[in-house]
């Protein structure tokens, strides 16, 4: 266990250790990462026009809880995390700031992954609307020069073609718990440059951090007490329970139950004592 100041240590609850289920359908969300271009001259760099949103120094993390049930039983997933690549055109009123060019057919690649010993992120593809139900690829951790992708522009490539594109019903889903640095990559897969090449050049790329199962990232001795800082899945209520030996408990509740919103949010201990003192999550719900 990790010690940490005022003689209070830390546990997480991750997913074997969870006691109680009830079935609930969560509230679902997606997070939008948009793609574009650094410039609309050719072999302009590509460009996550938002990725500073969602590097790790922005504090950013996706929570992912495991799924006992449906189309991803047995994997991590979280809210849907949608790649938009943005239109070239704005209903005839200008264009669009940051867009790729007309002709430009964008995709994200897979290009590397870290986190736990023997773990993988896999890609999930849907129909547009519904998730998909097999994995489409999967990447190792380990893995720094992965070239799965998957195409994110609605064009068929043709030249003057917006490179627009929306698509829905895409899953991420890893199979260990653990905190993952996944390296994505935008590429252009059009054949409408000088001499059949792509109009653009790849972009940087950006790494996003994805947490499978619940984490206390930090404490904070408030005048209230010991603020415990948590990341949690949307729809997964949390209760902050505490005991004085982690091995032989017990456990006792403190808080009453707060649903996560992938924000970093925190429970308060209101009475902590002068001794050592453990805390955990308990999940009173997992989504399907």
């Amino acid at each position: 266990m990790e010690h940490v100041p005022h003689r209070l240590k830390i546990t997480a609850q991750l997913a074997g250790m969870i006691w109680a289920i009830v079935s609930q359908t969560a509230t679902r969300a997606d997070t939008h990462i948009y793609a574009g271009a650094v410039g609309t001259n050719v072999n302009d760099a590509l460009l996550f026009t938002n990725g500073s949103l969602f590097d790790p120094q922005s504090g950013y993390k996706l929570p992912m809880v495991l799924r006992t049930n449906g189309l991803n039983n047995g994997y991590f997933r979280g809210d849907s995390l949608t790649f938009t690549a943005l239109s070239a055109t704005d209903l005839g009123t200008g264009q669009v700031r940051g867009r790729a060019l007309l002709g430009s057919r964008l995709a994200v690649e897979l290009v590397s992954v870290t986190g736990p010993d023997g773990g993988s992120v896999q890609f999930w593809e849907g129909d547009g609307e519904n998730p998909g139900n097999q994995v489409t690829f999967h990447l190792p951790v380990g893995r720094t020069n992965g070239t799965f992708r998957f195409v994110i522009s609605e064009n068929d490539g043709s030249p003057r073609s917006d490179p627009y594109g929306h698509i829905h019903g895409r899953e991420f889903t890893v199979d260990r718990p653990g905190l993952y640095t996944v390296g994505f990559r935008l590429v252009d897969i059009s054949t409408n440059g000088p001499g059949g090449a792509p109009l653009h050049s790849p972009s940087s790329i950006l790494p996003v951090l994805f947490q499978a199962g619940p984490t206390i990232e930090s404490l904070q001795r408030t005048t209230n007490g010991i603020q415990v800082l948590f990341r949690s899945a949307p729809g997964v209520t949390n209760v902050l329970e505490a005991s004085e030996s982690p091995n032989s408990g017990p456990w006792i509740p403190l808080t009453k139950g707060l649903r996560g919103n992938s924000t970093l949010q925190f429970l308060t201990d209101t009475n902590p004592p002068a001794g050592a003192r453990f805390y955990r999550l308990h999940l009173l719900n997992l989504p399907p």
